[in-house]
């Protein structure tokens, strides 16, 4: 909704006027203080006796209503700014504020530093991320899948291929290389996959970048990025 059509409903105090209140649109104004002029108009057409006035509704925005101004200047101020931003990246203004309620009514500010983009999920966002700032040594011991990567190594043959080719320089006979290769193959997926790394080659740095990113367990990673990060109307954000 566009900031400048919601209300705030304004009633008087005293009980013999209940329910003769009025509507006035805030953000409609210029500036708070024309605001505050606008106010004033609508109050001047009770009797004189009407002299103080409570906040009793708003359009979406109650967290901000206060008596006799019904906004303050701060948040008057405040919403706009919240609302700028909010058209920025595509939200309304009501989106934007369970957002900002949600990470611990946070600023503006706050906002703008922990936004991170426009992603369907987390998952989606560690792609990203893990593009700009790489698979370090220490992700890569964490978030590996030895499993998968044993997998891929059993079913392309090179499981075979490390008993058996070449098997004379290993092994006394065609047959010890293939009781050999028997054994290995009963070790589980992962168990390969960590021979094959620490053993054959002797570090996970040693199978390349993209080898890496292919067996890099993203799910796990974005389960973890979760308890830093909170996806809000398809956009990612920095709880920090």
């Amino acid at each position: 909704m566009k900031l400048e059509k919601i209300y705030i409903f304004m009633e008087p105090y005293d009980y013999n006027y209940r329910g003769q209140g009025f509507y006035i649109y805030p953000w409609s104004y210029n500036s708070w203080d024309a605001f505050q002029k606008g106010m004033e108009e609508k109050k001047a057409d009770y009797p004189p006796e009407v002299e103080e006035w409570e906040f009793v509704d708003s359009d979406g925005l109650n967290a901000y209503g206060i008596d006799m101004d019904g906004i303050s200047e701060k948040d008057w101020d405040g919403i706009q700014e919240l609302a700028k931003f909010a058209d920025e990246i595509g939200l309304d203004i009501y989106d934007i504020e369970k957002v900002r309620s949600d990470l611990g009514d946070v600023d503006v500010d706050y906002l703008e530093e922990s936004y991170r983009g426009e992603f369907d999920s987390l998952l989606d966002y560690s792609y990203e991320l893990l593009d700009d700032i790489g698979v370090s040594d220490e992700m890569a011991e964490r978030y590996f899948s030895f499993d998968k990567f044993g997998y891929a190594l059993r079913v392309s043959g090179d499981v075979d291929a490390m008993f058996m080719d070449d098997w004379e320089y290993n092994y006394d006979s065609e047959d010890q290389a293939m009781d050999a290769l028997e054994e290995f193959q009963r070790r589980s997926d992962a168990e390969i996959g960590e021979y094959y790394v620490y053993d054959l080659l002797g570090s996970l740095s040693e199978l390349g970048a993209e080898t890496m990113k292919d067996y890099f367990d993203y799910k796990a990673f974005a389960r973890d990025l979760s308890y830093d990060y909170d996806e809000y109307f398809g956009r990612i954000w920095w709880n920090h």
